[in-house]
């Protein structure tokens, strides 16, 4: 299944880091010279994508200037509910412009281009990118089983919690999707019902909802260099630990002026 679109979901308020991000949204925290949607967006363009769609809330006129200047490459979708809603409305918003299989992304994670590259040429519809422990301290994780017939374990849970599950997870949850037609149209048709018995739903709990009949491959790199920024803490910790072991934008840049086999297949 070829992907060439990516969506990615930039409505948050980012609240936890303080007054530096009241008048600017999360996406636009500096690393590598650029911003995380900025670095983002050169992988996507790296890795063969050529349509991107960022739904925005807080301070969206950051990313419709950003789209304005990406020669056709971006699009901005607005959610005008994004104060008062979870993740959930933001993607059922992005799902209105899509109607292929997509990428889906967080805005505030910085990570290795070889994780993308890996997850589009995963051998499923349907997968989600899994990592080693961060440490993060707000962690977000994954459990999958084994199922017959399927080449990758199946998803079964994604939690901040735990607690939620008796085995210990495979990995956690990075914030980086692949997700086909089958299971777009699923997630679509079930939100509207979610939201309005639990208006702050994470699209990640709607997701999981649809996967005993519309399975997800977990796509392991225990290895794999990413963080999310979240809080002051998590941030200073992204500086010190983990924007310098990116690579670095030229080494992604010489990519993009040579796709990779993934984007062609």
């Amino acid at each position: 299944m070829a992907v060439s679109t990516a969506v990615i979901l930039a409505a948050g308020r980012g609240m936890r880091l303080g007054d530096d991000f009241r008048e600017r949204p999360k996406g636009f925290i500096p690393c590598q010279g650029v911003t995380l949607v900025e670095r983002s967006l050169l992988i996507l363009r790296s890795c063969g994508i050529s349509r991107a769609i960022i739904v925005t809330g807080h301070c969206a006129d950051f990313y419709d200037a950003l789209a304005q200047s990406s020669g056709g490459f971006l699009a901005t979708r607005f959610n005008p509910r994004y104060a008062d809603n979870g993740s959930l409305v933001s993607l059922a918003v992005a799902l209105d412009a899509v109607d292929e299989p997509f990428l889906l992304l967080d805005s505030d994670i910085a990570y290795e281009r070889r994780g993308l590259e890996a997850l589009l040429a995963a051998p499923m519809d349907n997968a989600a990118l899994v990592s080693g422990t961060t440490d993060s301290g707000d962690e977000y994780y994954s459990w999958a089983d084994r199922r017959p017939g399927l080449p990758l374990p199946a998803v079964r849970r994604l939690s901040k919690r735990l607690s939620d599950e008796a085995d210990p997870p495979l990995g956690e949850h990075v914030g980086i999707l692949k997700i086909g037609r089958d299971l777009a149209a699923r997630i679509r048709a079930a939100a509207p019902a979610r939201v309005k018995s639990e208006p702050m739903s994470f699209y990640e709990d709607c997701l999981v909802e649809q996967l005993p009949d519309c399975p997800m491959g977990a796509l392991h790199l225990p290895d794999l260099v990413w963080c999310e920024v979240d809080d002051q803490r998590m941030l200073e910790r992204a500086r010190s630990l983990f924007f310098p072991r990116l690579e670095p934008l030229e080494v992604i840049r010489r990519h993009a002026r040579a796709p990779s086999a993934a984007a062609k297949a």
